[in-house]
């Protein structure tokens, strides 16, 4: 449904005021470094280094090690997000400076910026909620943890599930894990167990690793309820970049979002913005995955 000008008290001089509800990001790029991509298909060389020297005596025949490697290709997605307006806005954005269509070209970029979580964590479309073809879910690979009644021992058991085997560097909350961790107390005083998680729940560390809060991590707007509350893991791991940088473009005229009319024939015009980003997780086991018991959601 397109915006229009009925919604807005024109011609009156106008303000635009954002409202500031809880914004969901992208914890993957919050935990994450991007690296450059180019539009080539590009695969990973995975060495993982597995020598002990060796002590030996003098004369004795010295010993050594296979070194096997594996390769993890990229794989490249697009991205978009298509608003229509009437004209009139356009031309009310452009004389009175409402800064409508900065608006909402910010919550498009945002807006894409989640759909990176939203592919690799679940293999969801963000738009519909529907599985992707051909894409594996991190969470599906990652190792499972089910969640307990215990919120201390549930990040223990997250921990414990990958430190003997991977350098755990982050962990990504949904808002419903971190709304329970931030109502932990100490019996004995009734201080926060992890005072480190605010009230607006987002958290910038978890028990002295970096974390990032997000309702991408359980997949709101997954038709089907994931159950995940939290991965924990190398996020070095998610290679991840922009193939093609995000860029916005002014539709004036045809069916872009195929809504059945043509802009120039109802007045309107769309604002569209649109990204390509590649990714590879070089090892899913690098990951736990807190998740609910069957059949609840998260």
């Amino acid at each position: 449904m397109a915006m229009t000008l009925e919604k807005l008290p024109l011609p009156r001089e106008l303000a635009t005021a954002v409202v500031n509800k809880a914004k969901d990001t992208s914890t993957i790029a919050a935990l994450s470094p991007s690296s450059p991509m180019i539009f080539t298909d590009k695969d990973f060389l995975m060495f993982n280094g597995k020598s002990e020297a060796e002590v030996v005596a003098e004369g004795q025949s010295k010993g050594s090690y296979e070194q096997d490697t594996t390769t993890v290709s990229a794989k490249r997605f697009k991205v978009q997000t298509t608003t229509r307006v009437t004209n009139e806005l356009q031309w009310a954005d452009e004389d009175n400076r409402t800064q409508i269509i900065e608006a909402i070209q910010l919550d498009q970029a945002a807006a894409i910026g989640r759909a990176l979580d939203y592919v690799i964590y679940h293999a969801v479309n963000p738009k519909d909620g529907e599985p992707l073809t051909g894409y594996d879910a991190l969470t599906a690979g990652a190792v499972q943890v089910p969640a307990g009644d215990d919120e201390i021992a549930n990040v223990d058991a997250l921990a414990d599930a990958l430190n003997q085997t991977y350098d755990v560097n982050g962990v990504a909350l949904s808002r419903t894990w971190a709304s329970r961790l931030r109502k932990v107390r100490v019996p004995s005083t009734g201080m926060r167990f992890y005072p480190e998680i605010p009230l607006n729940l987002q958290a910038g560390s978890l028990d002295g690793i970096t974390a990032a809060t997000s309702g991408t991590v359980n997949g709101t707007k997954a038709k089907t309820p994931t159950g995940v509350l939290a991965l924990m893991g190398d996020f070095s791991l998610i290679k991840w970049g922009m193939v093609r940088d995000m860029f916005a473009t002014v539709i004036p005229y045809g069916d872009p979002d195929h809504a059945g009319t043509d802009l120039q024939n109802v007045n309107m015009v769309a604002y569209r913005t649109e990204a390509v980003f590649a990714y590879a997780v070089l090892d899913p086991k690098g990951f736990a995955v807190l998740k609910t018991p069957a059949g609840e959601g998260a």
